[in-house]
């Protein structure tokens, strides 16, 4: 069982002092990294572990970064995160050879199991009132805990401004591959309007106002699938892979793009603006007389709309570069298409509520 993943998980616990391993379960909701729930006993206890082994672009700058902010974050009980266990060694992360390739190396981390259920994926979330405020508060309490903090290492990925202006370039990759019809269709006949949408967005960032805007270590991936809950309550925060230094407002923007987006029916794609008002409205309270940070300022939420416009592209980028890349289920990642061709869609004919505009 633990060989099946073309590396040994007993070789990987031999560098730890965590005990012997009874079993493992792989998770397989993520996307990028290969994860394992591991169980393992020592001194007659049993306890359970989260093994990550990253994905195989990650850069070790990389790995300095997400562990630094990591263990920064650890020192605040109330954020509910995954400590890393360290090795024999006293290292957060283990480097081992490429099972393929022996000169690229490998890396592996391993944190504590946070407790709590994995009620939610980052796909259509319904989440309660309460848990929807209490989600808003952790990311508060997020912003508040890395306002001035400076991580090791370097994080590889261009901020949202920088990326944004690769996606044209992706689409159009995208359209001189032999792609099914049900992929290749829509990037073609979206792509004017994907093009024109970045011209926008980038013009409006460009602008003084929006380049004075706070930035700080995001999160840059805070949905409900990368929380856990115990009753309404959020109990765990987790997957910091993403994490890099870009607008606060971003961050903000994405959360709300994940939390309120319908992707059902008729209504795919769009925006269930209550829940919208009652995650800002709450994150805006925790922000008040906060030692660290401050709340979002009426110039952010000027922003806010064309941020959230710049989230749905940002995940759009990934679906694209996924499909242009890898060999991907088509009826899946069709569904991830689409979902961001009608949001973009829907957020480019609706104008910006008032209250998200700090009035």
């Amino acid at each position: 069982m633990t060989e099946n993943h073309h590396f040994s998980i007993e070789h990987i616990l031999d560098h730890y002092d965590i005990g012997e391993l009874m079993c493992c379960e792989q998770n397989l909701r993520g996307y990028c990294n290969t994860s394992f729930a591991i169980q393992t006993l020592q001194g007659g206890k049993s306890r359970w572990y989260f093994l990550r082994r990253y994905k195989a672009s990650i850069q070790e700058e990389e790995i300095l970064f997400e562990h630094s902010l990591i263990q920064h974050l650890a020192q605040f009980p109330d954020l509910a995160v995954a400590k890393l266990q360290l090795s024999r060694q006293g290292k957060t992360y283990l480097i081992e050879p490429c099972d393929t390739q022996p000169t690229t190396p490998t890396f592996f981390a391993i944190f504590e199991f946070l407790p709590g259920e994995d009620r939610y994926t980052w796909i259509n979330p319904h989440c309660t009132e309460r848990e929807l405020r209490n989600s808003a508060n952790l990311l508060a309490r997020y912003h508040q805990v890395v306002w001035d903090f400076q991580p090791l290492g370097k994080r590889k990925e261009p901020n949202i401004q920088q990326l944004l202006l690769s996606l044209p370039t992706t689409l159009k990759a995208c359209l001189d591959q032999p792609l099914p019809t049900a992929l290749q269709k829509p990037i073609q006949d979206y792509l004017p309007f994907l093009t024109e949408k970045v011209g926008q967005l980038e013009q409006a960032f460009n602008e003084p106002a929006a380049q004075s805007l706070p930035q700080l270590i995001i999160h840059c991936d805070y949905h409900p699938g990368n929380l856990r809950f115990a009753g309404e309550e959020v109990v765990g925060l987790f997957d910091f892979d993403w994490a890099k230094k870009d607008w606060r407002i971003f961050d903000v923007a994405l959360a709300l793009f994940y939390f309120s987006t319908e992707w059902e029916g008729q209504a795919d794609g769009h925006l269930r603006l209550e829940e919208i008002n009652t995650f800002l409205s709450a994150y805006q309270q925790s922000m008040q007389g906060a030692e660290r940070g401050v709340p979002l300022s009426e110039r952010e939420q000027s922003f806010l709309w064309q941020f959230i416009e710049a989230a749905n592209l940002y995940v759009l980028n990934w679906t694209v570069l996924d499909i242009l890349n890898k060999t991907v289920d088509t009826e899946e990642y069709s569904m991830y298409l689409w979902h961001g061709l009608h949001t973009a869609r829907w957020l480019h004919q609706t104008p910006s509520p008032t209250f998200l505009r700090g009035k």
